[in-house]
């Protein structure tokens, strides 16, 4: 997914305007839509970390380059992880070190 198509995406998820969109983020209506249309691209991080902070998801996911809304994924996992028991913990952990190693030689 592209940017353009992700924005518009956690836009309508969150049920805002593009004008809505614009004032949050301190741009124009006019500029969220050409970020939609794809004819435009923010040049400035700031305006793409705002995004990502409105919306609760990582940069990377916002621009495409990732499927995982990182940040509320982040966030699940520490939360299960701090109910765990400490004895559960440490499978957590043995399995997650598992799976790295594993991707790592594939």
């Amino acid at each position: 997914m592209t940017f353009s198509e992700r924005l518009r995406q956690l836009r309508q998820e969150k049920k805002m305007t593009q004008a809505a969109l614009g004032q949050a983020i301190d741009i124009s209506p006019r500029m969220i839509s050409f970020y939609e249309s794809g004819n435009h691209f923010p040049r400035d991080e700031v305006i793409l970390k705002r995004l990502a902070d409105l919306f609760a998801v990582s940069m990377d996911y916002l621009m495409g380059h990732s499927e995982l809304r990182e940040e509320s994924a982040l966030k699940r996992l520490c939360e299960v992880y701090k109910e765990l028991p400490s004895p559960d913990r440490r499978t957590v952990m043995d399995f997650m070190d598992f799976l790295l190693e594993k991707s790592k030689r594939t």
